[in-house]
């Protein structure tokens, strides 16, 4: 048995978790950046309430946790910067209002809902969850001060996402996080690719 993610329609609040659209960063928090200087795509936001109901992860339940990765529509460029350098996360207390700063959001934005699916987990089990074991598609991730929270699969990150096709690169992403975090941080995790 696991925890699936599961993308549906509708329009989330800033207490829930979902997919695209614009996050609800606070005006004193700057849009994460990649290593070229431009915004990166918001794909994901998870509240901390949602991560430590499913996980081993003890979150100050006031934060929400955001997932921005490298993106584009005309340039494959991106697929090197997400392969060698992954996405930013970061934690923070969401405002009420929404902010964009990249010009092409994930639109319509989606809830992330969970069912329990009662199939037996494994480390071949590459299907979108939240905890469980992850599905290593290369080496295992061992990174000392992060643990494995989640992972979002390429097929059905496409089907939720159909106009921002390939943010996967064909592959999974596992959002990797700092067991214990307490307060506002730009350095909150890393988004992790790893293709076949």
């Amino acid at each position: 048995m696991f925890n699936e993610l599961v993308f549906i329609d509708g329009t989330p609040s800033n207490s829930e978790p979902y997919l695209g659209g614009d996050p609800y960063l606070p005006t004193a928090l700057a849009w994460p950046k990649g290593s070229e200087g431009g915004p990166l795509l918001h794909l994901a936001t998870f509240p901390a309430a949602f991560i430590n109901k499913y996980t081993n992860f003890n979150l100050d339940t006031q934060l929400v946790i955001s997932i921005f990765t490298p993106y584009s529509k005309t340039s494959d460029d991106y697929i090197e910067t997400i392969m060698t350098e992954g996405g930013k996360v970061i934690a923070y207390k969401p405002s009420m209002l929404q902010m964009g700063a990249y010009a092409d959001p994930i639109t319509p934005s989606k809830k992330i809902t969970v069912i329990e699916n009662p199939n037996e987990d494994s480390n071949e089990n590459g299907i979108a969850k939240i905890g469980g074991i992850p599905a290593w598609i290369q080496d295992d991730e061992n990174l000392k001060t992060l643990d494995y929270a989640l992972q979002i699969n390429s097929s059905r990150l496409n089907k939720a996402a159909p106009y921002h096709k390939g943010i996967l690169v064909g592959g999974i992403g596992y959002l990797m996080l700092k067991k214990n975090i307490s307060c506002q941080d730009i350095d909150a995790g890393k988004f992790l690719i790893q293709t076949s």
